[in-house]
């Protein structure tokens, strides 16, 4: 309900004026009166209304005064002109002050009915943007008022996040989606859609009736249908985590990172499945025994590369991934164990231009459900096995900035100077000299800047990775090495940069 005050001075115009306004519209209610200007702005610094119907003329202080003062204070308080013929002239001088409208008295009930009409549209519409923007800083984190709260009362908001297994179904616009599910759902629901962080990422937020018995169950119809809808644009599988509903704006960025959490554990190659949070995972999901590659096997792929023997090492490669697959393993160990297993094999023969955790994750956005994994990322290794690197005939500029690129794009890893500098056919000692003059630091004290950079995007990307989970991804074996690092080309501690980040 919309409150309204109405400014007038002859009492029965306003029982009329107030008559009319609520028998012609539900969404508003007269909760003020004032006979003058000078009145409604001492009844203003007590309630303010969402919408004021004033006169014109009126002692003490007129209609334009009145509105006038508002707009100082308040710019977007929507005013209606109450006036006579007489007064028509006044009236187009209040609305250059930007008045939303104006009726002629006295008023007649379709008019009203029409002026409420387009004021109950214009405030729905405000109060969507207020909510939608709410709900996305509230995804972010972001510091929230406690009457921010008041917008939602009596609602409940749940969060459903959905990873796409192809690019092509994740970038499905987050407008038309929700005009899809807005279809399936009663009045009394809204659905919201975000595009999440990552390119196969969608964030759904749904705003129900927290009194309604039948909610939860009506987000699960929402969820299998993102799913379909997802599925049938991409052909591509789609896992969704469904979660709890949430009391509270400031509980949404932590219901966000459950879930995406969630994802990670228990997301299955190949499969599409929702994943329901606080409940306990099926026994099936727990899958077969890995095959642990040997170093037997290791030496054996490395052989097939350094001898380019292409058909003998795809083949035993594809049996490997099989033999990963049949094992259901969620998603990320699957990808890892496939991307550590490259790196080790691939190590000095890759080309040092391809970033071949880009090449995996590629492959994995290109998975259906019907399809042999392997072949696709076979495919896409040909492109970057069997190739004789030719970067050492580069400029020693062009030296550094082609092994610049290679070592951002995989900033995460340890790597050994010698052999960096043996892999493009030069010397430790010359090519750290050409980091020192290009770069402005030693490629040893580069690598370790490289790091940090990286440990700092993390941090910024996802503030609920903890400093000792950063300094693992980054393949730091010591935590107090890690942060002794990280200050000494930052200036502070990793929490000490979360900090100021939150500050901001």
């Amino acid at each position: 309900m919309y409150r309204v005050m109405v400014v007038e001075d002859e009492p029965p115009l306003i029982r009329d004026i107030r008559y009319e306004i609520e028998r012609n519209s539900s969404l508003f209610r007269v909760t003020a009166t004032a006979i003058n200007g000078a009145d409604a702005l001492r009844k203003l610094e007590e309630e303010t209304p969402d919408v004021l119907f004033t006169d014109i003329r009126m002692p003490v202080m007129d209609g334009l005064e009145l509105i006038k003062t508002i707009r100082q204070k308040d710019p977007e308080l929507p005013f209606v002109i109450l006036s006579g013929y007489r007064d028509f002239d006044y009236a187009k001088e209040a609305l250059k002050f930007q008045a939303y409208d104006y009726l002629l008295k006295p008023v007649s009930p379709d008019d009203v009915r029409k002026v409420l009409a387009k004021l109950g549209a214009m405030l729905e519409g405000r109060k969507e943007q207020k909510k939608r923007s709410l709900l996305l800083s509230a995804l972010h984190g972001e510091q929230l008022r406690d009457e921010s709260d008041g917008l939602f009362a009596g609602r409940s908001l749940g969060l459903l996040v959905a990873l796409c297994g192809g690019a092509s179904g994740a970038e499905a616009n987050p407008a038309d989606l929700e005009s899809e599910l807005a279809t399936l759902t009663d009045p009394g629901t809204t659905v919201r859609v975000w595009s999440g962080k990552t390119s196969s990422e969608k964030i759904v937020i749904v705003d129900g009736d927290r009194d309604d018995d039948g909610e939860i169950a009506k987000r699960e119809q929402l969820a299998k249908a993102l799913q379909r809808l997802l599925e049938a644009r991409s052909g591509k599988t789609v896992n969704i985590a469904i979660g709890a509903p949430v009391a509270r704006l400031g509980d949404i960025a932590g219901s966000l990172g459950s879930l995406r959490a969630l994802l990670r554990r228990r997301a299955e190659h190949g499969v599409s499945k929702l994943i329901r949070e606080n409940e306990t995972p099926d026994a099936s999901e727990a899958g077969s025994p890995v095959t642990v590659l040997t170093n037997e096997r290791l030496i054996s792929l490395r052989s097939m590369v350094h001898l380019q023997q292409k058909s003998l090492f795809k083949a035993e490669l594809s049996s490997l991934i099989g033999e990963w697959h049949s094992a259901q393993l969620p998603v990320p160990d699957f990808t890892a164990l496939v991307k550590r297993t490259l790196h080790a094999v691939g190590n000095g023969y890759w080309r040092r231009d391809v970033d071949i955790d880009s090449v995996v994750d590629e492959s994995m956005e290109s998975v259906t459900p019907n399809e042999i994994w392997s072949d696709s990322l076979i495919e896409r290794l040909e492109v970057v096995l069997f190739v004789e690197n030719s970067i050492s005939r580069d400029s020693p500029e062009g030296v550094v900035s082609k092994l610049d690129d290679y070592l951002k794009a995989n900033s995460h890893r340890n790597f050994d100077p010698k052999e960096l500098a043996s892999g493009i056919g030069l010397t430790a000692p010359y090519l750290s000299k050409l980091f020192k003059q290009y770069r402005g630091m030693p490629l040893i004290e580069y690598l370790a800047y490289l790091k940090i950079e990286k440990a700092k995007q993390l941090i910024r990307s996802d503030p609920e990775l903890l400093a000792k989970e950063i300094g693992e991804m980054l393949r730091f074996t010591d935590p107090f090495y890690f942060s002794r690092l990280f200050k000494k080309f930052e200036g502070c501690s990793p929490s000490e940069y979360r900090k100021r980040l939150e500050k901001r």
